[in-house]
């Protein structure tokens, strides 16, 4: 073995903590003499983790070394993550999967629960996000910033709450920890398959230490862009009165436009509704990261660190749609041609005629990101037994979006379309004729514009202590009093009326386009339209549409360009343009919720034998008082009037004036507390096998969405829709036991179950009546339901290096196997009766990872694959699900030199298919393809 492996436990327990900051980060300080070893340099070995092995060993030990049920990852090399992305390596841990944007990773589940359900933080401290809700994205951090992540699976009480999933503290880099001077630095050009484009992506970290390596500066960069592209396809309203879906294939015999009394109607396994899209997207990414340590003394330390990241994305969905039956919405019962059935008598082939209807979309949605932490932390070892340290940070996360999302329709009719089911391909075989292009004449029909502006602070300060008692099993004692304020604001941006253009708009009814030039209006499907200016409309810009779908799919078509649109808006009427179909403040749908939260905590550390055998406990308990401010606009029933009109002969119940003048500003308050007790058991059966054992009570606290205050009333159904500031948090009682067996340093097998008893959700529904203005509605909203559920599983895991048990060039092989299951079962009955899981939830996961180290050669094959889970458990024709889905990956590299390597990486080998659908596999609801992505590179350290 290699001299510069052979590192004792002190040493890189030592350097572990340095380069994770974990014990920084939740106060767990070291014991002075621990310290006191990192004061001199010269007696102190510097942890340098390098390769797949190192990288493997590190995550290994920090598993095998927590009292609590931890998993880890950790970078091969300075700015070098195992994958291109934090959730995408996070995903070869068990129990944890992701979700994707654009094939990107970008949202984690850890045991079947999602992003609301796990908390993030970066060095230990809660990280500000962009989303609407508590969720995080990870592909908003350059993955090359990162020296390691810890998944903490059950919880000690020092962490933050909220997480019934999970902690996920993200770690980055410290310049003592490296020691002397580090430079290092990374280019990639990244080729994308389905857009043909090379995209540049690069990386820096510079590094150094003075004053007898008492002091330490690092600087990190990293910069990336993508050009992405997706071809898709969505099917929606397929027959099942089970579901109360009665979509039919009505037939109009006599071709008056209607169906008539005698004419039939069919059963269809055609969808109601089908769109395809190809979707166009650039990213890019910044990130930087500062750290400054100061270590003046042996017993004093001073740490820095802050982060910055930016993340732009820009693009637009050119899409295609058309309807199968007769809507409200569209000009009338379609034209059937050509009928087939199969064997149950249900429509599988369908042609429609005479000016069937398909409409153009142009949907854009960019994402303007930020996000920003700084923390100072200082550590102080008043005397041999006691620690104090102060930690300061600040996190701001903005998503800047004043209406800047677009969803523009137009519409356009065609000689025919044919949705054929027979071919045996997952997707129908469809056709337009003509074709969709940029001659053909387009109406203008909707035209909407929104966005939403959200920023989010989280303020923290935390005090922290450990004792460390002259005798008896109590080894240290963790204390504490941590004190968080997170703000988050959204501001609401929305067109007022995008019909307003459209065919019997607001103020363009049939008989006024009789004012304007018959070159711009015309008759198209019994519609009055404005017809679109040739300027406006865009040739289709991509090819080989859904390659590698088997199947007949629509050839490219037009798109438009929304600024010339909006000019053709306004030359017929530059008011109503600007005030109907520009996005404007929405008051109503805007919020600011504010959380404070005080805790105080207290955790025993034990060590000690039984039976002889070593073992470590830690029983800890975490109080935490919540508060609530929330403020929004929300209706005024006091005031509220309403008045019966005539419209058409039926009498309407309508607002006296405008809905809008009884909205008012309202503030509301809340507050609760909680008492968090937790246990950690470690027994080590042997130096190489130990048994662990977790209990926990813990919670997770409400969408932010629901505290706001917000009304509105539906007079249709006479419906009261509001939030609900009052909400309590979902509390669960949780346990964990493992059995882990570390039989080399870059070796493991380990088994694991786990258990959750979620004692109450949070859901939307009818919570009785409430009279405004002599009228009864029905009031829904969203309250603490009264039942639970359980979560329940099982983890396996095992790697083997080969290193010391195949000769020669053999040795280099190692592999990385695990498989996680994961169940749930509701207490509510209608729930249990339907049998879905949690949402996102799939019940079977799996890795299997490859790899090969010698000779200045690394290079790694990974599959990572999950089963079937639910996305919506009440689509339009029952629930939707996520077909199961896999994916390899793989990279390599060379080291040229000490110095020097180079680099290839490939992702999506097999260019997978993205699908889901409804109820049944052949009623196909979505399906995406996303392509491969090549990256080769070269990285330099010095």
């Amino acid at each position: 073995m290699n001299p510069k492996n052979k590192i004792t436990y002190l040493s890189l327990l030592i350097g572990t903590l340095l380069c994770a900051g974990q014990q920084q980060a939740w106060a767990q300080q070291d014991p002075p003499q621990a310290e006191e070893g990192q004061g001199d340099q010269d007696e102190t070995e510097v942890i340098e983790v390098r390769g797949i092995r190192g990288s493997i060993r590190e995550s290994l030990f920090i598993k095998q070394s927590a009292t609590n049920v931890v998993d880890a990852i950790v970078a091969e090399d300075i700015g070098k993550f195992p994958d291109q992305n934090i959730a995408e390596a996070l995903q070869r841990m068990t129990g944890v999967t992701i979700t994707r944007n654009g094939g990107e990773g970008q949202n984690i589940m850890v045991r079947g629960l999602g992003g609301d359900y796990n908390v993030t933080t970066l060095n230990g401290r809660r990280m500000a996000s962009e989303d609407s809700s508590r969720n995080f994205n990870y592909d908003l951090i350059a993955a090359e910033l990162v020296a390691g992540v810890e998944v903490a699976k059950s919880p000690l009480a020092v962490y933050p709450e909220g997480g019934i999933g999970s902690v996920v503290d993200i770690q980055t880099r410290r310049p003592l920890a490296l020691g002397g001077f580090t430079l290092s630095g990374s280019v990639k050009s990244i080729y994308e398959e389905r857009t043909g484009r090379y995209s540049p992506q690069g990386s820096f970290l510079i590094s150094d230490t003075f004053a007898d390596n008492s002091f330490g500066i690092l600087l990190t960069g990293a910069y990336s862009e993508r050009t992405m592209r997706i071809d898709s396809y969505q099917g929606e309203g397929f027959y099942d009165p089970a579901e109360g879906i009665d979509v039919q294939v009505p037939v109009d015999s006599n071709g008056n436009g209607e169906l008539d009394q005698g004419e039939p109607s069919y059963e269809s396994m055609i969808p109601g509704y089908v769109r395809y899209s190809n979707w166009q997207d650039t990213r890019k990414r910044i990130g930087a990261s500062l750290a400054m340590q100061w270590r003046p003394r042996d017993d004093l330390e001073f740490n820095f660190d802050s982060l910055y990241s930016s993340y732009d994305t820009n693009g637009s969905q050119y899409q295609i749609s058309f309807v199968t039956y007769d809507e409200p919405w569209t000009p009338g019962v379609p034209s059937v041609g050509d009928l087939k059935f199969d064997e149950n008598g249900r429509v599988n082939y369908l042609q429609l005629n005479n000016g069937a209807m398909a409409e153009l979309l142009n949907v854009s949605t960019p994402r303007n990101t930020t996000t920003y932490q700084a923390g100072l932390n200082t550590k102080w070892f008043a005397t041999d037994q006691l620690s104090l340290e102060l930690d300061l940070s600040q996190s701001e996360a903005k998503s800047k979006n004043s209406g800047d999302n677009r969803y523009v329709v137009a519409r356009g009719f065609v000689d025919s379309i044919t949705i054929d089911q027979t071919s045996g391909n997952l997707l129908p075989d469809v056709t337009l004729d003509p074709a969709l292009n940029a001659d053909q004449p387009f109406g203008a029909h909707y035209s909407y514009n929104y966005g939403t502006d959200i920023a989010d602070k989280v303020d923290e300060v935390r005090l922290a202590g450990r004792f460390l008692p002259d005798m008896g099993p109590v080894a240290s004692l963790d204390f504490g009093v941590h004190y968080a304020k997170q703000t988050k604001t959204r501001t609401q941006f929305k067109s007022k009326n995008p019909s307003m253009f459209s065919n019997g708009g607001a103020y363009f009814t049939n008989s006024a386009y009789d004012s304007f030039d018959a070159s711009s209006v015309q008759q198209m499907g019994g519609m009055t339209l404005f017809r679109l200016p040739a300027d406006v409309l865009v040739p289709a810009n991509f090819d080989h549409f859904l390659e590698g779908e088997a199947g007949k799919h629509p050839a490219p078509w037009a798109s438009f360009d929304y600024d010339k649109l909006y000019a053709f808006y306004q030359s017929i009427n530059a008011q109503a343009a600007e005030d109907q179909i520009k996005a404007s403040l929405q008051p109503k749908d805007s919020y600011a919720v504010g959380e404070q939260t005080l805790a105080l905590y207290l955790q025993a550390n034990l060590e000690g034998e039984l039976l002889a055998l070593p073992y470590g406990l830690n029983l800890g308990l975490r109080g935490v008082r919540t508060e609530v401010n929330s403020s929004g606009y929300t209706l005024d029933l006091a005031a509220l009037r309403f008045e019966e009109v005539d419209k058409d002969g039926t009498t309407v119940v309508r607002p006296v004036g405008d809905i809008s003048d009884y909205y008012g500003q309202f503030s509301l308050k809340d507050h609760y507390t909680d008492w968090l007790p937790s246990l950690n058991f470690k027994l080590n059966l042997t130096d190489q096998l130990l048994y662990r054992f977790s209990a926990a009570k813990v919670l997770t606290r409400p969408n932010l969405d629901y505290l706001t205050p917000y009304s509105s009333v539906d007079l249709n159904q006479f419906k009261y829709n509001t939030s609900n500031p009052g909400l309590a948090p979902l509390r669960a009682n949780q346990a964990d036991t493992t059995l882990e067996w570390y039989f080399s340093d870059y070796g493991a097998a380990t088994v694991a179950l786990f258990y959750k008893d979620i004692q109450s959700f949070i859901s939307y529904g009818p919570r009785g009546h409430i009279d405004i203005d002599g009228y009864s509605f029905e009031v829904n909203g969203p309250d603490n339901d009264q039942y639970g559920a359980t979560v329940k599983g099982a983890e396996l895991a095992y790697q083997q290096s080969f290193e010391e048990l195949l000769p020669g060039w053999l040795g280099g092989f190692g592999v990385q196997l695990n498989y996680t299951y994961t169940d749930s079962s509701y207490e509510d009955p209608d729930k249990k009766a339907a049998g879905l899981p949690f949402e996102g939830m799939s019940k079977n996961a799996y890795n299997a990872v490859v790899y090969y180290e010698k000779y200045g050669l690394q290079a790694r094959l990974a599959y990572n694959w999950r089963s079937k889970y639910l996305l919506y458990p009440d689509a339009w024709g029952g629930p939707q699900w996520m077909a199961d889905y896999g994916q390899y990956d793989f990279s390599a590299g060379y080291d040229l030199t000490d110095n020097l390597s180079v680099h290839l990486e490939a992702s999506n080998l097999t260019n997978e298919r993205h699908w889901g659908y409804i109820k049944r596999p052949e009623q196909v609801a979505e399906l995406s393809r996303y392509g491969r992505q090549f990256a080769l590179g070269i990285s330099a350290a010095f």
